[in-house]
């Protein structure tokens, strides 16, 4: 069993840039990816400085940046490769999860209309 950092980017708008880091020790990178996310919304239920993010209902979670490789243009979110979003049906590591790797936990009917208009409003 190997345990790994994960870096989750909770995005609570992507418009605005509003992104809190939730960085994960001791994560299981045989875990599945359901599991995970429940795992991250109970975090963003129970770590202080989250109350902003509590609200959202989080559905998705899509690679941002894997280390070593190259870093989307978009600052928010990673528009520019749709396989890495993760499967709920797989693990972290048959995803392609690795060590530190930053993953976007959002809404996809908000990614969606930020897709067709990646426009920052601040």
């Amino acid at each position: 069993m190997e345990n790994k950092i994960i870096i989750v980017r909770v995005i609570k708008s992507l418009e605005y840039r509003t992104i809190k880091n939730l960085i994960l020790k001791d994560i299981d990178l045989n875990m599945n990816t359901l599991d995970f996310k429940k795992l991250v919304t109970e975090k963003i239920q129970t770590t202080p400085g989250f109350a902003p993010y509590k609200t959202k209902a989080y559905d998705s979670m899509k690679i941002f940046f894997v280390p070593h490789g190259q870093k989307p243009n978009n600052l928010t979110i990673n528009l520019d490769n749709d396989q890495y979003f993760l499967n709920n049906n797989r693990t972290l590591a048959e995803n392609g999860v690795v060590y530190e790797t930053e993953i976007s936990y959002f809404i996809m009917d908000e990614y969606l209309a930020y897709k067709l208009n990646p426009e920052s409003k601040w």
